[in-house]
């Protein structure tokens, strides 16, 4: 397991290689969300996650985005999830036009290794150690201009393969358990789309810690590139700094 983890995390760097010619920015992430378990098969959540510039080229306008993003999450097998989200996002730009984002996201999470019940909580713990799952999700997503330019709507794929592993306790839903994680993800738009950062590859990777069943944190990095249209090289590399608080009921 710990060769896999290592083979994936190596091939994930040599992905992340910024090109030479890419423009580099630096930008501060944070995600703040609620979650409720309903039950062992149901669970609601709002997620709050604000963006901000640090540093950019000098060519490159400043902006400043947040994102609110309810979802439902169905449990429908002990390997497959069903999850549903409506992100509305807001981005200020320097350049006299803000967007209006409303996307309408569904999709699955493949878990490799089927899970099980926890007794006594609504929630299933992982059968092994090392996890891993896939998450794939469609969106079709709409954008309003603060112009004159008329809103447009288009649709993406996209697809994140996921790894997480317990350091010091033998299951991820322990009490006190510090994880390691890392995923992959790759965005497929289905047209050109004019926004920020339109055509993405995306790698995470960070330390999550789990203090009880109701708090749980996450400090990761995160490199992605972008691309305005999908015939054009990637233009755009990303250093990310994404620190993360979730509250579950």
């Amino acid at each position: 397991m710990r060769r896999y983890l290592c083979r994936f995390v190596l091939g994930a760097m040599l992905v992340a290689t910024p090109s030479a010619a890419a423009q580099t920015t630096t930008q501060l992430w944070a995600n703040v969300t609620f979650s409720r378990v309903q039950s062992s098969t149901l669970m609601y959540e709002v997620d709050f996650e604000p963006k901000a510039l640090v540093s950019r080229p000098p060519d490159e306008p400043d902006w400043a985005n947040v994102d609110v993003t309810p979802a439902i999450e169905f449990s429908m097998v002990p390997w497959l999830d069903l999850v549903g989200e409506l992100p509305i996002g807001f981005t200020t730009q320097t350049d006299e036009i803000d967007t209006t984002e409303v996307t309408v996201r569904g999709g699955a999470r493949f878990h490799l290794f089927s899970r099980q019940n926890r007794l006594l909580l609504k929630e299933k713990l992982p059968k092994r150690r090392l996890v891993i799952r896939d998450l794939f999700r469609a969106e079709l997503r709409h954008f309003v201009y603060s112009n004159d330019q008329p809103a447009e709507s288009t649709g993406r794929f996209r697809n994140r393969v996921e790894l997480l592993f317990p350091l010091n306790r033998p299951n991820l839903a322990d009490a006190g358990t510090i994880h390691l994680l890392t995923d992959w993800e790759w965005f497929i738009p289905l047209s050109d789309q004019q926004e920020r950062f339109a055509n993405r590859q995306r790698i995470r990777t960070g330390v999550g810690y789990r203090h009880d069943a109701a708090w749980r944190f996450a400090l990761l990095y995160i490199w992605a590139r972008s691309r305005d249209t999908t015939d054009e090289p990637f233009t755009t590399s990303e250093n990310i700094v994404d620190f993360q608080v979730k509250r579950v009921w």
